[in-house]
């Protein structure tokens, strides 16, 4: 018994070590990496589509294809554009569609800021307001649209009217 403690002990603290040194998972989403919006896209079921340019930032819009079996033979849609400053650092997101997307996704680690009595998929609007987060989704029960962005992000000259889904 003696013997095998020294060994539990061992392996205990390599792991831990390893949890150290080890990357974190890095993921899109709010405050993510842009070249991992192709994974969140899978994982959402969408795809994305060309860069767009703007003055200081880029936008991938991400939608749902008519092929999909979420979009039920083309009766359900869901379009995500996503903003990334010239780092490659997404500052802000926006959606609209009759599916609601998953906002764990959307938001990557911004997701724990959103109070969990605020998520019920039967409020009509959600508003939160934070110094690290503002999120906005409005909408009906056919219907939602909504964006989150980080105000400390914006790139100088940004306008957060410019986080829809439609280019401005």
């Amino acid at each position: 018994m003696k013997k095998k403690r020294p060994l539990v002990l061992s392996v205990f603290g390599i792991l831990l070590c390893l949890f150290f040194l080890l990357p974190k998972n890095v993921r899109a989403g709010l405050d993510g990496d842009r070249t991992l919006i192709a994974q969140d896209a899978e994982k959402l079921g969408l795809v994305a589509g060309p860069v767009t340019n703007g003055k200081g930032y880029s936008t991938v819009t991400l939608t749902l294809p008519a092929t999909s079996p979420l979009s039920m033979n083309g009766r359900k849609t869901l379009t995500v554009r996503e903003f990334f400053d010239t780092g490659g650092t997404i500052f802000a997101v926006a959606w609209e569609g009759s599916l609601p997307p998953d906002l764990s996704v959307l938001l990557g680690d911004k997701m724990t800021r959103v109070p969990k009595k605020n998520l019920s998929p039967y409020r009509h609007q959600l508003f939160v307001q934070t110094p690290d987060l503002k999120l906005r989704v409005i909408g009906t029960a056919r219907f939602r649209a909504g964006n989150a962005w980080i105000p400390t992000r914006l790139p100088p000259g940004f306008r957060t009217d410019q986080i829809r889904v439609q280019a401005p």
